[in-house]
This record gives structure tokens, C-alpha cells and sequence, in this order.
């Protein structure tokens, strides 16, 4: 099997490959329908364009981390399951127990109907882990590294006999982006290896009112209001340094931009997909009781409501923990 440029022959399937800055997307099955999809994995490698005279092929258009644009040519027929990598991104492999952070769309190659899109919605969190993914979506992303997008063809089930394309973005689980300079007197932050930040608290008074500085500039799609968006974040109080919330070593986490404590939420509209943003919000616009010092890097943002467990068909708590309650410890 071979993967290519689309081009304007066959029956193309899905949406123009160019995004809005509004990322309005729609979760339509969730990775439960993945993993019912994915039966075996048989390696594949991809070209540039299909050999003169070979068999017609699938062909995939669209940058890493936009809805791609899927092509299946007229008569095309799946003998055998099979994978490629379509982008290989240069984060690190996938470990177990760590948080996967997933676009995807999968395509019924009989009749084009989409089986599964994240792109209208939020990407989907999860854990990297048989017990989460099941064992055939499991073996499929074994050995991937983050910002990598991978093909594959698969055959039918007896449930459903038509085969099926997937296309599926691993999307990166910290900022991504150019540094920049924090304004002056802001507390200080350092990243460890995996992007998790420390905060250190200046000796002096905390601001009067909401305080921003960005970090690192995404050059994603801007969040805007109405939208909810996936953060890794670390809530440090201004008092005693001590952590008040984080994400960091349990997983992203999904909320409705209106959730959150109204001195985070200015520090976050208008910032761009990507980025990293300080924001010291003084206990009037944030949990009445501390002034807080919040570290995010904005993974996604989307036009979509998200509930309590989190992004819609997925568990994962409380979206606003931390960060609407008094902090503890």
C-alpha cells in the first residue's frame, strides 16, 4: 500500500484540508469505535505517488494536526489490513501509562460514510494502556512517537464486513512554539524535560489585578470565547509557592473556557494553540481566598461544549478541579 499527495481523480472523501481559527469540531464515536476497527498490524511504507501502472491507492492530503482530506479511488479494494506512517514526529515514543492526546478520522472505504471524526470536536485523552485502549488500538500506536500521523487500511469484521481507513495525529501534550520573554517581575519558570514547569514565587507583593505574560507563542488557531479548550496547567500560590493544582503527571485536561475562574480566562482569549501563558490572578478574579499563579500551555481549543467528565464520551473528573475550589495543602 502506498500513501500520496491527494489529487483531483477518484471519489475524495472529507473536508478542505485549510482551518479556521475557530476550530469547530465534533466528536462523532470516540476511540472505543477505533479500537473496534483495529483487527492486526501489518507494516507498510509509504511513497510519494504511486508507482506507473500500480494498483490504485488511498491517498491522504493535509497537514499534521488538520482534518486531513481522504482520497479512495474508483474500484479500490482491501486484501489485507495494513499501516503506514504518514508523518513521523520527532516527540518522543509512547510509554506506558502516559496520556495520549489523539485527532483522528475513520472512513467506510464501501461507501465514504465517516465512521469517526475528532476534528469537529476535541481531540480525545487518553491513557496509553491496553486496559484503556483495548489490546489491537494498543499494538497500533506501540513504538509511535508524539506528532506523528499514521494510516491505516483495514479489513472488515463479522460485525462489519466493509473495510475501513483511519488517518490518526498523536498531538503534542506541551507547548509548541517560539519563547519569548516574560514581563519583568513575574514569578520565574523553568521546564523540566517533558515540558512540566516550576514556578518560583518572586520575593515582593503579588499585582492588584489579572497579570499575563506568554511564554511560549503557538502558532495554532486563536481561542476565542464560547469555546472549550485542553490545557496542561499549574495552579501555584503566590503566599507559600505550593502547588494548588496540576495536570502534570495525570493527564490534559478538557474545560469549558466559561469554567474557569474569570482572571485565567482573560489571560487565555486571544492566545494562540501552542502556546505557553503565565497568568497571576489575585483572589477577586480567581478563588476569592489566594492569589494563584497559573501556568498553561493551550494543547487544543474547539467550538464544542464539554461536560463534567471531561471531553464528550470520555472519563476524566472534574474539568474545573483546582482551579474554581480553594486550593489545598
Amino acid at each position: 500500500m502506498s500513501a500520496a499527495v491527494a489529487t483531483p481523480r477518484g471519489r475524495s472523501t472529507g473536508a478542505p484540508s485549510a482551518r479556521s481559527v475557530r476550530r469547530g469540531r465534533r466528536a462523532l464515536g470516540g476511540l472505543a469505535v477505533l479500537g473496534a476497527l483495529v483487527l492486526a498490524v501489518a507494516g507498510c511504507t509509504p511513497t510519494t505517488a504511486p508507482e506507473p501502472g500500480a494498483a490504485p491507492t488511498i491517498e491522504v492530503a493535509g497537514d499534521f494536526g488538520i482534518r486531513p482530506t481522504i482520497t479512495i479511488p474508483d474500484g479500490f479494494t482491501v486484501g489485507e489490513t495494513s499501516t503506514a506512517t504518514l508523518v513521523t514526529g520527532d516527540g518522543p515514543v509512547l510509554v506506558d501509562g502516559q496520556s495520549v492526546l489523539a485527532d483522528y478520522l475513520a472512513e467506510n472505504v464501501t461507501t465514504g460514510e465517516v465512521v469517526a471524526d475528532t476534528y469537529e470536536g476535541l481531540p480525545e485523552i487518553r491513557t496509553f494502556s491496553v486496559d484503556d485502549l483495548g489490546q489491537p488500538l494498543y499494538d497500533l500506536l506501540e513504538g509511535a512517537t508524539i506528532g506523528s500521523r499514521l494510516l491505516r487500511v483495514e479489513l472488515g469484521t463479522d460485525a462489519d464486513p466493509n473495510p475501513h481507513v483511519l488517518v490518526l495525529d498523536l498531538l503534542p501534550l506541551r507547548a509548541q512554539g517560539e519563547p519569548l520573554e516574560p514581563l519583568p517581575a513575574m514569578p520565574t519558570v523553568t521546564l523540566a524535560d517533558d515540558g512540566a514547569p516550576t514556578v518560583a514565587i518572586p520575593d515582593a507583593a503579588p499585582p492588584v489585578s489579572v497579570t499575563s505574560t506568554v511564554l511560549i507563542k503557538g502558532a495554532g488557531p486563536q481561542v476565542t470565547l464560547g469555546q472549550s479548550v485542553v490545557l496542561q496547567l499549574v495552579a501555584v500560590r503566590w503566599s507559600d509557592g505550593a502547588v494548588a493544582d496540576s495536570t502534570w503527571g495525570v493527564a490534559p485536561r478538557a474545560v469549558a473556557l466559561a469554567d474557569l475562574p474569570t482572571g485565567l480566562l482573560a489571560g487565555l482569549v486571544e492566545q494562540t494553540v501552542g502556546s505557553q501563558v503565565l497568568v497571576v490572578v489575585p483572589p477577586a478574579d480567581g478563588n476569592g481566598q489566594d492569589t494563584l499563579v497559573y501556568v498553561a500551555d493551550i494543547l487544543a481549543t474547539g467550538d464544542v461544549a464539554v461536560g463534567p467528565s471531561g471531553t464528550e464520551g470520555q472519563p476524566g473528573g472534574d474539568p474545573t478541579a483546582g482551579a474554581t475550589d480553594a486550593p489545598t495543602g
